[in-house]
């Protein structure tokens, strides 16, 4: 740490049960020997890996969060504020200062306890610089579930290209448990790679709750199907079955729990497979004799690795990609969304803005499509009370100040960029 020098504001909680508290003046952290720091400019609303297992929970406990894999870890944007010495004398990493940057999100790089307007990458070869084109708050979406879902997606193409191959009639059908930010990108993916065969590949979302699959629909999957758990068994076993004429060709379960498991085994055809991520530590009892009986996989997904976030930088900043809906908000408001989202009463992503130096270009760029709503009119503005002017809140409440245009409450974001590609890089 840099004594007496300047300092940063940190949105802080020790577990995923405590409230976030916000300190305005944390030191700003050092430069550690071939690493770099990075001024957080956006971050994801998720949890960490560490946190939920440290809360000695199968998966998150907290009502209305189905979805395991909505917060599959940390993740940010924002730019190269320092580099050490063996960084800037590495020509082949070409990083500077200035650079707008994400962090592959390994494990050593996870802030576990919270946001930060400046954190410490150790590795700097962790770093992936991101083009002008790409606004800053859809890149804080892409290195964790952004990439799990690319994950995903590249697991299942080869067997759903196999499938297409066989014959010139056949439909393919693609379930997918959990409605939550990690299905809505693998619609949005599904959209690229598909092309022309779309109406081949069946997407089907299954969720409890009936409002994420409204979006999940408006997003572009085929049908929804409400998963209550008061249903029988049989009863969402037929429903799947009418629904996807049959049976399930692959499933790609998000919420990874004993139920689901067995319940998209039920209807898992003959040759199918089943793909399971997410953060929950369940374990789940399968009978192998019937497994091998009609030659069913189970495949495991979790991060991606550093080339395929990299594609994906490229693929959403030249919008061959559409990013799902998300909304955005102040860092101060962490408890809020946090709560909102354990609710079920946020859909889409949530994206906390972190830093703000009055510079909006460095956020977006000219041909992104915007619509501002108030979805969220009790999200009350929450500044922290400190009085230092070089506090994140102090610089904020200057901004709010002078812009004519303040209400006193939040903005939320509803967000949809781009347009649908005419020529994918990849056709199924």
């Amino acid at each position: 740490m840099e004594r007496g020098g300047p300092r940063m504001k940190t949105v802080r909680r020790e577990s995923i049960t405590e409230e976030f508290e916000c300190n305005p003046c944390d030191p700003v952290p050092g430069v550690p020997t071939g690493g770099a720091r990075v001024k957080v400019y956006y971050a994801g609303a998720c949890y960490t890996d560490p946190q939920v297992f440290r809360s000695g929970q199968k998966r998150l406990l907290m009502p209305g969060v189905q979805d395991t894999s909505l917060f599959p870890g940390f993740e940010v944007s924002g730019i190269i504020d320092k580099i050490s010495a063996v960084v800037a004398a590495r020509s082949d990493l070409g990083l500077s200062v200035g650079d707008r940057v994400i962090v592959y999100p390994t494990c050593e790089e996870q802030t576990e306890d919270g946001y930060s307007e400046y954190i410490v990458v150790k590795d700097a070869t962790q770093l992936i610089k991101i083009p002008d084109s790409l606004d800053m708050d859809i890149a804080a979406m892409l290195p964790c579930g952004g990439l799990m879902a690319y994950s995903a997606v590249e697991r299942i193409k080869p067997f759903v290209s196999e499938r297409l191959s066989q014959s010139t009639n056949d439909i393919v059908n693609v379930l997918i448990v959990g409605a939550g930010g990690l299905s809505l990108w693998v619609l949005k993916l599904a959209e690229h790679y598909l092309g022309d065969n779309s109406h081949r590949v069946r997407i089907t979302v299954a969720d409890s709750n009936i409002d994420k699959l409204h979006l999940a629909k408006e997003e572009g999957c085929y049908d929804v199907i409400e998963w209550k758990d008061e249903l029988h068994e049989e009863y969402i076993a037929m429903r799947i079955r009418n629904v996807c004429k049959g049976g399930v060709d692959v499933v790609i379960d998000f919420v990874s729990s004993s139920r689901t498991v067995s319940r998209t085994l039920n209807v898992l055809k003959e040759n199918g497979i089943l793909i399971v991520g997410g953060n929950s530590k369940f374990e789940v009892p399968i009978d192998l004799h019937t497994l091998a009986l009609k030659s069913q996989s189970i495949l495991g997904v979790h991060r991606g690795t550093y080339a395929q976030l990299a594609q994906l930088v490229h693929l959403v900043a030249s919008e061959q990609i559409r990013p799902p809906k998300f909304r955005t908000f102040p860092v101060e408001q962490a408890n809020l969304v946090f709560q909102k989202l354990s609710q079920s009463k946020l859909f889409g992503r949530a994206v906390f803005r972190v830093f703000d130096d009055g510079d909006n270009s460095v956020f977006f760029h000219e041909n992104a499509s915007r619509i501002l709503g108030s979805d969220f009119d009790d999200f009350e503005d929450h500044d922290c009370q400190c009085s230092s002017p070089d506090c994140f809140c102090g610089r904020r409440r200057q901004s709010s100040s002078s812009s004519s245009s303040t209400t006193g409450q939040a903005q939320t974001s509803t967000v949809d960029v781009g347009s649908p590609v005419d020529a994918p890089i990849f056709t199924l």
